[in-house]
């Protein structure tokens, strides 16, 4: 689309647009954020990007179920059946009821506690990526308007004309790198880490709901067709 739109296409990798935009957001952040957290928020924005897909919340209805059934017959071999692609909270939450003979309340809480501070963190950041989406184009801007400074300055010049479309493009350059960041880049990481994070609140709260079920050995069906209420039909 670029190069079928502009009869000159190198006009769009002009490199001060680029180093304006992403380092005046890199800049900003590392003033809103401390370092470690920007990392942080990297290395889990790429994990979720990149080693996770949709959750299967109906597999782990099955897992669930399965561990329901042996639950009701011998309690002590609940654990062994659950298979290692299992989510790791219905395995710490089995290992409580299970080991540890937490009762009702206990584990209950402690589940509420561990979902509640789970979403407090995947909340911080999205609350990260939404901060840095904001940046980008406002550096487009400034980027642009340095261009027209420096344009301007050489209106009285002689050949200045000439030259006032080509400095127009370029100063424009920066506004284009600013919102392609931010609408092709931070927005959608922002937004994908919401959506995964929203997913996962759902799962661990059904894997809430379903280790209190086992624990009151109610009956598997029961337990399906209950856990299947959290999703859309």
């Amino acid at each position: 689309t670029i190069s079928s739109s502009s009869q000159n296409a190198k006009v769009f990798m002009d490199p001060h647009g680029v180093v304006i935009v992403l380092g005046g957001t890199l800049t900003v952040a590392l003033l809103c954020f401390p370092f470690s957290r920007l990392f942080q928020a990297m290395k889990i924005v790429a994990g979720k990007l990149l080693g996770r897909g949709e959750y299967d919340y109906a597999d782990m209805i099955d897992v669930i179920v399965n561990a329901a059934q042996v639950y009701r017959t011998n309690p002590k071999s609940a654990l062994e059946g659950i298979p290692d692609t299992a989510h790791p909270f219905f395995k710490e939450g089995m290992q409580m009821l299970v080991e540890y003979g937490f009762n009702a309340d206990d584990l209950g809480n402690i589940l509420q506690n561990s979902i509640d501070g789970k979403k407090k963190r995947d909340m911080d950041e999205v609350k990260v990526w939404h901060t840095i989406s904001r940046f980008p184009p406002a550096f487009g801007l400034l980027g642009a308007t340095v261009g027209m400074i420096s344009l301007l300055q050489t209106l009285g010049e002689p050949g200045a004309q000439d030259r006032v479309g080509p400095a127009m493009a370029t100063a424009l350059v920066a506004t284009f790198y600013g919102l392609t960041f931010a609408n092709l880049v931070f927005i959608p990481i922002s937004e994908k880490v919401h959506e995964v994070a929203a997913q996962d609140h759902v799962m661990r709260n059904l894997i809430k709901e379903g280790i209190h079920l086992i624990q009151e050995k109610r009956h598997p069906l029961l337990i399906s067709e209950y856990l299947k209420s959290f999703l859309d039909p």
